[in-house]
């Protein structure tokens, strides 16, 4: 009974240990390209980095946590963290190259000159299927900035109830309100409610080492340094879209 407890007493602070997640160390190599830029993502807790041109990174983790690797000319890879990487504190991953194989066209004459300005006049116009109203803007209130993924719906004009509603009708007291008519001050409130929602969601998605270490911001500037990139449009893209928006948008910011 004795043995039994302190084999207990020994593994439990160590099955503790084992579920928190801890800073990982990676390295991604390939042959032929440079590795500079692949995009490294813990798709378990959501956090993402990217590598350097060496294809180190460091990303938090833990056993069974699932890590996806993503570049342009590279296929696209997920592997799930063993106890060994873990304990190890260190992930290798190779990734292989895409290769782009370009299918043969035929390119058929068609009387051609051989004169552009002729050739062009000749070419069949194509016959448009844009439907009657389809470029009508008049609903749309240009005064109101679109920010982020703020729903074009909140862009439309409201309503003219002149015609509908007399103020000093009988029976409606010229007191009524009509607030749920007056928009335009409800949209500036929704736009900044939602302006505060994207900086916590996207202060979320990164790690403080992402934009210390990768993208040599200071600390104290991360919060400014989004307020930035939100004014740059960051706003409304993916993940993997943010990542490389935000290390341009570093390097301007710094200068």
């Amino acid at each position: 009974m004795i043995k039994q407890l302190t084999i207990a007493t020994i593994l439990f602070p160590l099955f503790l240990y084992a579920q928190e997640r801890i800073m990982l160390s990676g390295n991604i190599t390939n042959d032929s390209i440079s590795v500079e830029n692949i995009h490294v993502l813990n798709k378990t807790s959501n956090q993402g980095t990217i590598c350097n041109k060496h294809g180190n990174f460091k990303i938090p983790g833990k056993t069974n946590d699932t890590i996806i690797i993503s570049g342009i000319q590279f296929y696209y890879k997920e592997i799930l963290i063993t106890k060994k990487q873990y304990l190890n504190r260190v992930i290798r991953i190779e990734l292989l190259q895409k290769t782009n194989n370009l299918e043969e066209i035929e390119i058929k004459s068609h009387n051609l000159s051989g004169s552009l300005s002729i050739d062009a006049d000749n070419v069949k116009k194509p016959i448009s299927k844009i439907e009657k109203g389809a470029l009508d803007f008049s609903m749309i209130d240009f005064s109101i900035p679109v920010v982020g993924d703020i729903d074009k719906i909140d862009r439309i004009k409201p309503p003219d109830i002149s015609h509908l509603v007399n103020p000093m009708a009988p029976g409606i007291s010229a007191g009524v309100s009509l607030r749920k008519f007056t928009t335009k001050e409800d949209r500036k409130l929704k736009i900044l409610k939602n302006n505060d929602t994207a900086s916590t969601k996207i202060r979320n998605l990164f790690t403080d080492d992402f934009f210390t270490l990768t993208l040599k911001i200071p600390k104290e500037k991360i919060d400014a340094f989004i307020n930035h990139c939100k004014s740059k449009g960051i706003l409304g893209k993916k993940k993997i879209e943010m990542i490389d928006f935000l290390i341009k948008e570093s390097k301007s910011y710094k200068k």
